[in-house]
């Protein structure tokens, strides 16, 4: 299963406006100037007009959730609880790629080490978060696009389940190509530390 994208919407009321045949399960949307929101149909989370939309036809579940720009806080934060992955070249702690023990959706905060920080490139999209159906690997096979971020890092809200436990960022290096970083995965926190 991949994420499918639609045209940009001009508004968060226009995003709330679609129709249960202009939605599914995964489907994500750019409303311009605002951020990504993913179409998460088994969600029931209470809407708040920003971090989590509730269509205008009031579905029971089915709701937008935001998957880019800043926001989150207290209980709404990931808590990193599993195993960090494909260790192999990084330093002791650090992993290119996190394994969750159990689904849990909420906000991260990817935040750059700043010996690191210099190497990435200076572009909109220089940092990416994936969610993955199967570990990490360099054909990509299993991977689906969560977000991206300038090189400062920033929150996203990511939403695991039993079908996409696994997490992963890349970044792009001087050679401007997306990278597998290691990192650290503590609290809600992802510290990229080095390609």
């Amino acid at each position: 299963m991949t994420i499918q994208t639609g045209y940009a919407i001009a508004s968060i009321t226009a995003l709330k406006a679609l129709t249960s045949s202009q939605r599914a399960d995964s489907y994500a949307r750019l409303v311009k100037s605002v951020a990504w929101y993913i179409f998460d149909a088994s969600s029931a989370a209470t809407a708040d007009d920003d971090l989590v939309l509730l269509p205008d036809d009031n579905p029971s579940t089915g709701r937008w959730i935001k998957i880019g720009g800043s926001g989150g806080g207290g209980s709404s934060n990931i808590n990193f609880t599993g195993s960090t992955i494909c260790t192999s070249s990084c330093s002791s702690g650090a992993g290119k790629a996190f394994h969750f023990d159990s689904p849990q959706s909420g906000f991260i905060e990817i935040v750059v080490d700043s010996a690191l920080a210099p190497y990435i490139y200076t572009v909109p999209d220089a940092i990416q978060v994936s969610l993955w159906t199967q570990e990490p690997n360099t054909a990509m096979y299993g991977r689906q696009f969560v977000a991206e971020l300038p090189k400062t890092g920033g929150s996203v809200f990511i939403a695991t389940d039993d079908y996409r436990p696994w997490i992963s960022v890349q970044a792009r290096n001087p050679g401007s190509n997306h990278d597998g970083v290691c990192c650290t995965f503590v609290g809600n926190t992802v510290t990229l530390l080095a390609f």
